[in-house]
Formats: structure tokens, C-alpha cells, sequence
């Protein structure tokens, strides 16, 4: 039996957005609708009348622009094909949010020859960057910065 003091351990990777306080159930954000409700956030309409108000960790994210994931799309064949791909990309976006409600696009600038995409959560950076490559096929990287819950995306073609 090895029984070594001098392991890594692996210390939990603090997101401000997400507190330790339960909400109160059910809980509606008063921002974008949302509903947390049995301990997850999911769509209701309408939403519980008993329902306390509060503000969802997706809307602050977005409100402070703290950002969980960035997409960075570009090259010639992205410039030429930059409406389908905005589709493509706000589709991936509904999809998402359908099963989870706090993945949201933060926001999406088009700087001629490149796209910079910020969400909220790494999931929908990463779901984006594999849409995108599936369709479109180009060169695809992910990086997760060590130690944050955070993803960069680079695609380009």
C-alpha cells in the first residue's frame, strides 16, 4: 500500500458566480426568467407563483462581462461564410440553453476578419468550436488554462 504524503491535491477551482447559499425553491431571475426549481435551473412557463426573485449566475456573468469561454473564428473561408456561420452558432447556442439555461453567448464581435465569441460557460465555447469544425471542417484547438474553469477555442479556415 503506498501511503505517500507528497501527493498533488487537487485544490476545488473557485467560481465566484456559483455561491455556497441554496436559492430558494423554487426561485425565479427576475433578468431572464429562469427558474430554479429541485435544485437545478431549468425553463418553466410560467414560472411558480410562489416563486422568490433573484438575479441567475448566467446574468451576472453577462452583467460583469466575466466571461467562462472565448471562440476566436477566422480566415478567409470564416469571412466568406460569415452568415452561415453566425447561424450555426446562435442555433448552438438555443440548443444548449434548451438543457442548460445558464450557458449563454456573452457576446459576439465581428472584427472583419475574425469573430470573438464570449459565453458564459466553457460547455457552450467548446460545443460552439465542435459545431463549427464539424460543418466547416479547418484547423481546431482547444485550451484550458490550468487551474480555471475556462476554455479558449481557436478555429480557423
Amino acid at each position: 500500500m503506498n501511503n505517500r504524503k507528497d501527493r498533488l491535491i487537487k485544490e476545488y477551482i473557485h467560481d465566484p458566480y456559483f455561491t455556497k447559499e441554496k436559492y430558494h425553491d423554487p426561485s425565479v431571475c427576475e433578468r431572464c426568467g429562469v427558474v430554479f426549481h429541485e435544485g437545478i435551473f431549468q425553463w418553466m412557463e410560467p414560472p411558480p407563483s410562489d416563486a422568490q426573485k433573484m438575479v441567475c449566475p448566467a446574468c451576472r456573468r453577462i452583467e460583469d462581462r466575466y466571461e467562462g469561454g472565448v471562440v476566436i473564428l477566422e480566415g478567409d473561408f470564416m469571412q466568406s461564410h460569415k452568415d452561415e456561420i453566425l447561424n450555426l452558432i446562435k442555433n448552438v447556442e438555443e440548443e444548449e440553453m434548451a438543457y442548460r439555461p445558464l450557458e449563454r453567448i456573452i457576446e459576439i464581435k465581428d472584427e472583419g476578419n475574425k469573430i470573438t465569441i464570449t459565453t458564459t460557460y466553457e460547455h457552450l465555447a467548446r460545443r460552439i468550436g465542435e459545431s463549427v469544425h464539424k460543418a466547416y471542417k479547418g484547423k481546431l484547438n482547444f485550451q484550458y488554462p490550468e487551474g480555471t474553469k475556462y476554455i479558449r477555442v481557436h478555429w480557423e479556415r
